[in-house]
């Protein structure tokens, strides 16, 4: 039993695979227990739980129709659970993954220790970081790792002499190609990746003369252009988009407009995308996230990286004792020549259909996905440049590359589990502080810098899940994103009509809500327009519009739902920023006894907050309650000399708010205190 057991784990392949999947979950998988969702996943989760998961086909009829169908299929079998998306966009990861290495050991057999390394860049390569974005990226690794694998089975259908087989492998390449550009046609320069590794194997297996390398190309390839035809012939012809961000009809009169700008631009967002991909990538938001990172999160980077560096350096060890040193010495001039001209190519053809359709690689933005595609090109490339250096520099440089990556990729993890941590806490914080909120309420969610929301959806998606559980056509609580554009809608009470893909929306600013987390170290402000108090923390933007704020859009009876588990995990530790959204809830409605009680049970268990702005309904309260002394030295504690906390405030209670009507607010005494002591 020893012996069969030693052989497969002496077989270099085997040995290989684990290295890849371990480096796979050993980077990815440590961040998935304190992932969440974010961005396009809400408005697919509220049309799926609200409107069931066939809804999710007509949600992207306007621009990705097929994809619609196969992000339904996958809804319906992975549901709201967070961690089966992340398992299975970790497990798409690993089958591009896997297919890549296919590729490679198919193209060059002879080079298995570089092949597997190269595939270990793969993995963990810094110019995609949106893995963390499960539930929406899946769909990107999903079409990449079947473009991936449609190019493996080509090449494999190649190597072999069975006739029955070569058709079957034929076939699942072709209907994979058709897969793949149905889900993304920007991936269509994957094309040239086929094209040139197919010229390469058939040059490889004797095809020396041109024109006959010509004309067996075209015998082998022929399918696969006749299918981006058809794919192309429906989109430009038939398909009838309405999204702007693949509208050809809209991008061709871009072009038509204004030719010579638009050629300009091609060239050089081209070039500026090849450079972003395969080198700046490497360092530019490496950079970025080290520079920013807590000590404790780069240690934990770092260990993370040490831990894959010691299984390739196992790897290596392994390799040179069992299996002795591939032909890259011997054929070295040779590879480099290879892997940059094809690596080059395969970038070039990558990222010009991006360009083309007018979109970038943006490496700033952890968001964009136009990085996850080129990625085996940019690899093949680097890969040459490595092998251009002296011997003794090249193991250094690539595990250079290895430990920057890997740091990289759990740094953005971290910064995904801060994001999540973020939103989480402001629902759970709003259910504490509004047991409901009126239909037709305007939600606004502001957010610290380098977290803040990017579209409507990601407020109202959450905020009707939570309050709204049921069916609906509709989202019946509305949102904006606060941008200095959108604040002018606020000051003109704009009342729109649009849709969100197939989502109809109604937004009434008239009916503004505005929620602010000021600082990290904040709890959620629920602005009150008629007295604001507006944290040390406060960006202007929340300020400008904050006196349109109605908290009267929020229900101060009956019981605060739950939000669901599966969604939004259990409830966070009830600690001050419990108790401070209790006290803002007593304060909408006047009720200082209930305040007094907050802040005395507050004291008893020394809760303290960070943003000594929260302590501002608690003075409020105990010099409503007669407890004037309390309230003086609450405020030579905690709030004399903060002049940006007391500026605004001060402003609001020297014209008397009469705030809250009837509610026996004495803003004289108030106003003596914070504004005069």
């Amino acid at each position: 039993m020893k012996q069969p057991i030693q052989k497969i784990f002496k077989n270099e392949t085997v040995i290989a695979v684990l290295l890849i999947l371990s480096t796979t979950l050993i980077t990815y998988g440590i961040s998935i227990p304190k992932l969440g969702y974010y961005h396009d996943d809400w408005y697919l989760l509220w049309s799926g739980l609200a409107r069931g998961a066939q809804s999710i086909i007509p949600l992207f009829s306007t621009d990705r129709p097929f994809m619609g169908v196969i992000y339904s299929l996958t809804y319906r079998l992975l549901g709201d659970n967070i961690i089966n998306w992340n398992l299975y966009a970790l497990i798409w990861r690993f089958i591009g993954a896997m297919a890549f290495f296919w590729i490679l050991r198919l193209i060059w057999p002879e080079n298995k220790y570089i092949t597997t390394l190269m595939t270990i860049l793969f993995v963990i390569y810094p110019g995609f970081l949106s893995q963390p974005n499960a539930n929406t990226k899946q769909n990107h690794l999903y079409g990449f790792g079947t473009a991936l694998l449609s190019i493996a089975f080509m090449l494999q259908a190649l190597k072999i002499s069975n006739h029955k087989w070569k058709f079957a492998l034929g076939f699942l390449s072709f209907i994979f190609t058709i897969n793949y550009l149905f889900i993304y046609e920007y991936m269509i320069g994957l094309e040239g990746m086929r094209l040139v590794l197919l010229g390469y194997l058939l040059f490889q297996q004797g095809y020396k003369k041109v024109w006959f390398l010509v004309k067996e190309i075209i015998k082998k390839w022929w399918p696969y252009p006749l299918a981006m035809a058809g794919f192309l012939y429906w989109r430009l012809f038939i398909f009838e988009g309405s999204r702007n961000a693949t509208d050809a009809s809209r991008l061709a009169g871009d072009y038509l407009g204004n030719l010579r700008y638009m050629f300009i631009r091609l060239i050089a967002e081209t070039s500026k995308d090849f450079l972003n991909t395969s080198i700046f990538a490497w360092f530019v938001k490496p950079y970025s996230l080290f520079s920013d990172a807590l000590y404790s999160s780069l240690a934990k980077a770092i260990l993370v990286a040490g831990v894959v560096i010691a299984l390739v350096l196992l790897y290596s060890f392994l390799y040179k004792k069992w299996w002795g040193s591939d032909d890259t010495e011997e054929k070295t001039p040779l590879r480099i020549k290879e892997f940059i001209l094809i690596g080059a190519f395969i970038v070039l053809c990558a990222v010009f259909p991006v360009v083309l359709s007018g979109r970038n690689v943006e490496l700033s933005d952890s968001y964009k996905s136009y990085g996850l595609h080129p990625i085996g090109g940019v690899v093949i490339l680097v890969a040459g440049i490595v092998l251009m250096l002296r011997p003794n520099f090249r193991k250094l440089i690539l595990i250079g590359l290895i430990g920057i990556s890997v740091s990289t990729q759990v740094l953005n993890g971290i910064y995904w589990q801060k994001l999540w941590d973020y939103q989480r806490e402001t629902w759970w914080q709003l259910t504490w502080r509004a047991p409901d909120i009126q239909n037709d309420t305007l939600v606004m969610a502001y957010l610290p810098d380098g977290y803040q929301m990017q579209q409507d959806y990601e407020v109202w998606g959450p905020v009707n899940l939570i309050y709204r559980p049921g069916p609906a056509a509709a989202p019946a609580i509305q949102s904006e994103v606060l941008t200095s554009e959108i604040a002018y809608d606020v000051l003109r009470k704009t009342v729109r009509d649009n849709f969100d893909r197939d989502i109809k929306l109604h937004r009434d600013f008239n009916n503004l809500l505005l929620i602010s987390l000021p600082s990290p170290n904040s709890c959620i402000h629920i602005i009150d327009g008629a007295l604001p108090v507006y944290s040390e923390s406060e960006p202007l933007l929340t300020q400008q519009i904050g006196s349109y704020s109605h908290v009267d859009r929020i229900i101060t009876t009956g019981t605060s739902p739950t939000p669901p588990y599966q969604l939004f995990g259990s409830e966070p530790t009830r600690d001050w920023c419990y108790y401070y959204q209790k006290a803002s809830l007593a304060r909408q409605t006047g009720n200082w006894e209930e305040i007094g009680k907050l802040y005395d049970q507050a004291n008893v268990l020394r809760l303290d907050p960070l943003d000594k702005s929260e302590y501002v309904p608690f003075v409020e309260a105990l010099v409503n309650l007669g407890r004037i002394d309390d309230a003086k030295t609450l405020y030579k504690k905690s709030i004399k000399g903060r002049v940006k906390l007391r500026v605004s405030l001060c402003g609001y209670l020297g014209k008397d708010p009469n705030y809250p009507p009837g509610y026996r607010y004495d803003y004289k005494t108030i106003s003596t205190i914070l504004c005069n002591s």
